[in-house]
């Protein structure tokens, strides 16, 4: 077997892995909530309460949503829910926050697809 050094090495280490797998499992529970103020509706309710509903819209539809800041991260996600998250995963909430720049737009990506494919047919035409 030959190694090319000259290619970076795109393979995440495995603990990075576990933690991104646990982490969107954590986030599609999440969001699937349906306690007042919680999962995609109260997401989504903050993010107009923040003025940021935009932003946080044009996430469901895009093949592949640009991260987002630790700012707009706390805006959405109360800090009882990423404290949660936090000691759920065994990692510090900053940590967790920094890894949610990326997971958060792609975990309301998929769940704004889930929800579309739940639509009668006649609705999504």
């Amino acid at each position: 077997m030959t190694l090319h050094t000259d290619r970076p090495n795109r393979i995440m280490s495995p603990p990075t892995v576990q933690i991104g797998t646990e982490l969107a499992v954590l986030l599609a529970d999440y969001l699937g909530d349906h306690e007042k103020d919680q999962g995609y509706e109260g997401l989504m309710r903050r993010a107009a309460d923040h003025r940021i509903y935009d932003r946080v819209s044009r996430w469901r539809t895009a093949p592949d949503p640009e991260a987002t800041t630790v700012a707009v991260v706390r805006k959405l996600l109360p800090v009882a829910d990423r404290t949660h998250m936090a000691k759920a995963l065994g990692t510090s909430l900053g940590d967790l926050e920094n890894q949610l720049t990326s997971a958060l737009p792609k975990a309301v990506r998929d769940h704004a697809r889930i929800l579309s494919c739940r639509l009668p047919r006649w609705h999504r035409l």
